[in-house]
Protein backbone atom coordinates (compact mmCIF):
# COMPACT_ATOMS: atom_id res chain seq x y z
CA UNK A 1 0.00 0.00 0.00
CA UNK A 2 1.41 3.25 -0.80
CA UNK A 3 0.26 6.26 0.91
CA UNK A 4 1.44 9.68 -1.17
CA UNK A 5 1.64 12.84 0.68
CA UNK A 6 4.23 16.38 1.20
CA UNK A 7 4.01 18.68 3.70
CA UNK A 8 1.86 21.69 3.08
CA UNK A 9 2.80 25.32 4.68
CA UNK A 10 0.30 26.55 7.60
CA UNK A 11 -3.11 27.68 5.93
CA UNK A 12 -5.18 30.48 7.30
CA UNK A 13 -8.43 30.33 9.11
CA UNK A 14 -11.29 29.10 7.81
CA UNK A 15 -14.09 31.03 7.59
CA UNK A 16 -16.15 31.54 10.45
CA UNK A 17 -19.33 31.49 8.12
CA UNK A 18 -18.41 28.34 6.79
CA UNK A 19 -16.75 26.69 9.82
CA UNK A 20 -15.83 27.66 13.26
CA UNK A 21 -12.60 29.18 13.17
CA UNK A 22 -9.36 27.37 14.27
CA UNK A 23 -9.36 27.56 17.77
CA UNK A 24 -6.85 29.36 19.77
CA UNK A 25 -6.36 27.85 23.13
CA UNK A 26 -6.46 29.91 26.50
CA UNK A 27 -3.74 28.90 28.89
CA UNK A 28 -5.13 27.08 31.82
CA UNK A 29 -3.16 26.68 34.83
CA UNK A 30 -1.88 23.40 35.68
CA UNK A 31 -4.84 21.77 33.42
CA UNK A 32 -5.84 18.38 34.73
CA UNK A 33 -5.60 16.08 31.87
CA UNK A 34 -6.25 12.17 32.09
CA UNK A 35 -3.61 9.89 31.93
CA UNK A 36 -3.29 7.95 28.33
CA UNK A 37 -5.47 5.50 27.78
CA UNK A 38 -3.73 1.85 27.02
CA UNK A 39 -3.83 0.31 23.57
CA UNK A 40 -6.39 -2.12 24.80
CA UNK A 41 -8.82 -2.60 22.50
CA UNK A 42 -8.06 0.37 20.18
CA UNK A 43 -4.42 -0.54 19.21
CA UNK A 44 -4.01 2.85 18.32
CA UNK A 45 -0.29 1.98 17.46
CA UNK A 46 -1.57 -0.96 14.80
CA UNK A 47 -3.53 1.65 13.20
CA UNK A 48 -0.32 4.13 12.26
CA UNK A 49 1.45 0.84 11.23
CA UNK A 50 -0.82 0.22 9.11
CA UNK A 51 -0.96 3.79 7.85
CA UNK A 52 2.70 3.67 6.53
CA UNK A 53 5.02 6.46 7.20
CA UNK A 54 4.16 9.50 8.06
CA UNK A 55 6.67 11.50 9.30
CA UNK A 56 6.46 14.84 8.28
CA UNK A 57 2.68 14.75 6.28
CA UNK A 58 0.20 16.22 7.08
CA UNK A 59 -3.28 13.91 8.23
CA UNK A 60 -6.56 15.14 9.35
CA UNK A 61 -7.65 13.40 11.89
CA UNK A 62 -11.66 13.85 11.35
CA UNK A 63 -13.91 13.64 14.24
CA UNK A 64 -11.00 13.85 16.88
CA UNK A 65 -12.37 13.33 19.86
CA UNK A 66 -10.70 12.85 23.27
CA UNK A 67 -7.34 13.33 20.96
CA UNK A 68 -6.45 9.21 21.12
CA UNK A 69 -5.43 9.06 17.55
CA UNK A 70 -4.29 12.44 16.98
CA UNK A 71 -1.59 11.84 19.58
CA UNK A 72 -0.51 8.41 17.93
CA UNK A 73 -0.37 10.56 14.96
CA UNK A 74 1.91 13.33 16.48
CA UNK A 75 4.06 10.94 17.86
CA UNK A 76 4.29 8.77 14.46
CA UNK A 77 5.66 12.76 13.63
CA UNK A 78 2.73 13.44 11.30
CA UNK A 79 1.56 16.89 11.32
CA UNK A 80 -2.20 16.75 12.35
CA UNK A 81 -5.57 18.64 12.14
CA UNK A 82 -7.59 17.64 14.67
CA UNK A 83 -11.35 18.73 13.71
CA UNK A 84 -14.28 17.88 15.46
CA UNK A 85 -17.93 19.11 15.91
CA UNK A 86 -18.06 18.99 19.46
CA UNK A 87 -16.91 22.08 21.55
CA UNK A 88 -16.29 19.87 24.88
CA UNK A 89 -13.72 18.10 22.47
CA UNK A 90 -12.12 20.80 21.43
CA UNK A 91 -11.93 22.42 24.62
CA UNK A 92 -10.27 19.05 25.80
CA UNK A 93 -7.77 19.06 22.74
CA UNK A 94 -6.58 22.35 23.31
CA UNK A 95 -6.17 21.84 26.89
CA UNK A 96 -3.56 19.11 26.36
CA UNK A 97 -2.21 20.80 23.38
CA UNK A 98 -0.91 23.84 25.89
CA UNK A 99 -0.60 21.76 28.67
CA UNK A 100 2.42 19.61 26.42
CA UNK A 101 3.47 22.92 24.32
CA UNK A 102 2.31 21.50 21.54
CA UNK A 103 3.10 24.59 18.92
CA UNK A 104 0.55 24.78 15.26
CA UNK A 105 3.65 24.02 13.72
CA UNK A 106 2.40 20.38 14.47
CA UNK A 107 -1.16 20.76 15.76
CA UNK A 108 -4.08 22.88 14.65
CA UNK A 109 -7.51 22.15 16.51
CA UNK A 110 -10.04 23.17 14.43
CA UNK A 111 -13.94 23.65 15.40
CA UNK A 112 -16.37 22.72 12.77
CA UNK A 113 -20.59 22.38 12.62
CA UNK A 114 -22.37 18.72 11.77
CA UNK A 115 -22.13 17.60 8.41
CA UNK A 116 -19.27 20.27 7.19
CA UNK A 117 -16.01 18.37 7.04
CA UNK A 118 -13.98 21.77 7.83
CA UNK A 119 -10.89 21.08 5.18
CA UNK A 120 -9.40 24.00 3.55
CA UNK A 121 -8.17 23.14 -0.20
CA UNK A 122 -5.55 20.41 -0.07
CA UNK A 123 -4.58 21.02 3.50
CA UNK A 124 -4.41 17.83 4.17
CA UNK A 125 -2.33 14.75 2.87
CA UNK A 126 -4.59 12.24 3.69
CA UNK A 127 -7.59 12.09 6.34
CA UNK A 128 -8.49 9.22 9.31
CA UNK A 129 -12.06 8.99 9.74
CA UNK A 130 -12.98 7.14 13.04
CA UNK A 131 -16.50 7.89 13.18
CA UNK A 132 -19.42 5.90 11.79
CA UNK A 133 -19.48 5.92 8.50
CA UNK A 134 -23.74 5.56 8.44
CA UNK A 135 -23.67 8.49 11.23
CA UNK A 136 -22.16 11.16 8.41
CA UNK A 137 -25.85 12.50 7.11
CA UNK A 138 -25.71 13.21 4.18
CA UNK A 139 -22.88 11.02 3.04
CA UNK A 140 -22.13 11.97 -0.92
CA UNK A 141 -22.44 15.29 0.30
CA UNK A 142 -20.35 14.67 3.25
CA UNK A 143 -17.44 12.97 0.57
CA UNK A 144 -17.96 15.86 -1.77
CA UNK A 145 -16.27 17.93 0.85
CA UNK A 146 -13.38 15.29 1.88
CA UNK A 147 -12.32 15.59 -1.99
CA UNK A 148 -11.02 18.70 -2.34
CA UNK A 149 -9.38 19.25 1.37
CA UNK A 150 -7.31 15.92 0.86
CA UNK A 151 -4.60 16.59 -2.03
CA UNK A 152 -3.90 13.28 -4.55
CA UNK A 153 -4.74 10.64 -4.60
CA UNK A 154 -7.24 11.74 -2.36
CA UNK A 155 -5.94 8.63 0.36
CA UNK A 156 -8.30 7.92 3.64
CA UNK A 157 -8.43 5.76 5.99
CA UNK A 158 -11.63 4.53 7.44
CA UNK A 159 -11.84 2.70 11.40
CA UNK A 160 -15.44 1.34 11.74
CA UNK A 161 -17.17 -1.61 13.73
CA UNK A 162 -18.41 -4.95 12.61
CA UNK A 163 -21.92 -5.45 12.58
CA UNK A 164 -22.69 -8.19 15.51
CA UNK A 165 -22.34 -8.02 18.94
CA UNK A 166 -19.06 -6.73 20.76
CA UNK A 167 -18.42 -5.04 24.21
CA UNK A 168 -17.88 -1.98 23.33
CA UNK A 169 -18.47 0.51 20.46
CA UNK A 170 -22.26 1.85 19.12
CA UNK A 171 -25.50 0.54 18.41
CA UNK A 172 -26.23 -2.31 16.20
CA UNK A 173 -27.93 -0.39 14.10
CA UNK A 174 -25.30 2.36 13.64
CA UNK A 175 -23.01 -0.09 12.10
CA UNK A 176 -22.17 -0.92 8.55
CA UNK A 177 -20.56 -4.12 7.03
CA UNK A 178 -17.11 -3.37 5.07
CA UNK A 179 -18.69 -4.82 2.06
CA UNK A 180 -21.47 -2.12 1.82
CA UNK A 181 -18.88 1.18 2.80
CA UNK A 182 -16.61 -0.34 -0.01
CA UNK A 183 -19.10 -0.25 -2.42
CA UNK A 184 -20.39 3.48 -1.48
CA UNK A 185 -16.91 4.39 -2.27
CA UNK A 186 -16.91 3.37 -5.15
CA UNK A 187 -19.98 5.24 -5.90
CA UNK A 188 -17.79 8.62 -4.80
CA UNK A 189 -15.14 8.14 -7.10
CA UNK A 190 -12.76 6.32 -5.00
CA UNK A 191 -10.95 3.35 -7.19
CA UNK A 192 -8.45 1.28 -4.64
CA UNK A 193 -9.97 0.31 -2.12
CA UNK A 194 -9.32 -2.06 0.77
CA UNK A 195 -9.89 -3.45 3.96
CA UNK A 196 -8.52 -5.40 6.55
CA UNK A 197 -10.46 -6.84 9.04
CA UNK A 198 -8.14 -8.82 11.52
CA UNK A 199 -6.12 -5.87 12.22
CA UNK A 200 -8.05 -4.95 15.12
CA UNK A 201 -10.32 -5.65 17.66
CA UNK A 202 -13.73 -5.65 16.94
CA UNK A 203 -13.68 -3.08 14.07
CA UNK A 204 -12.07 -3.17 10.61
CA UNK A 205 -9.96 -0.74 8.48
CA UNK A 206 -10.49 0.18 5.29
CA UNK A 207 -8.37 2.63 3.27
CA UNK A 208 -9.33 4.01 -0.30
CA UNK A 209 -7.74 6.44 -2.71
CA UNK A 210 -8.43 7.72 -6.41
CA UNK A 211 -5.59 6.35 -8.52
CA UNK A 212 -3.99 8.23 -10.02
CA UNK A 213 -3.36 7.64 -14.17
CA UNK A 214 0.50 6.68 -15.04
CA UNK A 215 2.63 8.43 -16.64
CA UNK A 216 2.19 7.75 -20.78
CA UNK A 217 -1.61 7.42 -20.10
CA UNK A 218 -4.01 9.39 -22.21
Amino acid sequence: MLVIGCTSPEQGAVPSAVLGADVQPQVRANPVLAEDSPDDWRKGDSLIATMGSLEGKVVADLFAGDGYYTWKLLKAGARVLAIDDDPAAIASLNARKVAEGIGDDRLIVRATMPGIVGLLQNEADLALITREVSTLGDRPAWFAQLFPGVKPPSTIFIVNFLPGSAQVGPPLNQRMDYGTVRDELNSYGFTDVGILYKRLPYRYILFARIAQESPGQP
